[in-house]
């Protein structure tokens, strides 16, 4: 007859110790797993409003006969309420921002407009860079309420005027940082221009429509963990 004194399962320091090794591994990789993850949806989310953006700009022209004005007339320097800037209203009283937003609102999917007076629950009050968070921005406001403030079906949120678009890939949710999920493109003649940024120093902090030029070309935010990236070197960290 055969002898079995063979264990058929584990002791329960075994056991433990298994588990107790298994969530050291859990603890030191499941962070890195879900901020490349996070990392990831953010650039895909910053190419689908620039792209989603750059149709509505070009339907717009096109609508336009390829006049990026609009119908908006040369402004008159006009004494203005402090907060409203000076030098916007043209001759028939239209608002700079107001008049592009109207041409290219019928094709963004809108579902929340605060305007642009300064309004709150559109857009961060405060923004900070995500190189260097020294320093925070209103970015609504800095400029005398000229941005109209607008929510997309997505939850994005777009501060807009006649010469460049902030976008917030996640709307109000933070961190609000520039770099990280805030972006601007610029408002070119004919198109959303942000390969035109593609050179000099990854600084969102000095330039920030350097860091949308980089996620969109290269699909990454590594600039956020390494220091020797440039445009004509490294393109990621590895």
């Amino acid at each position: 007859m055969k002898n079995y004194s063979s264990r058929n399962g584990f002791t329960l320091s075994e056991v433990l110790i298994t588990l107790g090794i298994i969530g050291i591994v859990a603890a030191l990789t499941i962070p890195t797993l879900v901020s490349k993850y996070q990392e990831r949806a953010i650039v895909t989310s910053l190419k689908k409003n620039v792209s989603i953006l750059s149709q509505a700009y070009k339907m717009a022209l096109n609508d336009n006969n390829w006049n990026s004005d609009f119908g908006y007339l040369d402004p008159e320097y006009v004494p203005l309420p402090e907060e409203e800037g000076s030098g916007v209203y043209d001759k028939n009283g239209n608002y700079n921002s107001d008049v592009f937003y109207n041409a290219i609102a019928k094709y963004l999917k809108v579902v929340k407009d605060c305007g642009r007076e300064g309004l709150t629950g559109c857009f961060p009050d405060l923004v900070v860079s995500a190189l260097n968070s020294s320093k925070s921005w209103n970015l609504v406001t800095m400029q005398g309420n000229d941005r109209r403030c607008v929510v997309l079906s997505d939850g994005s949120s777009l501060a807009i005027d006649k010469n460049m678009i902030y976008i917030d890939v996640n709307g109000l949710k933070g961190p609000n940082k520039v770099g990280y999920d805030v972006y601007q493109v610029k408002v070119g003649k004919n198109s959303i221009e942000h390969y035109d940024d593609m050179k000099g120093s990854l600084d969102c902090y000095t330039n920030i429509f350097t860091c949308a030029a980089w996620v969109i070309a290269n699909g990454n935010l590594d600039y956020l963990h390494c220091d020797d990236l440039s445009w004509d070197g490294k393109h990621s960290c590895k």
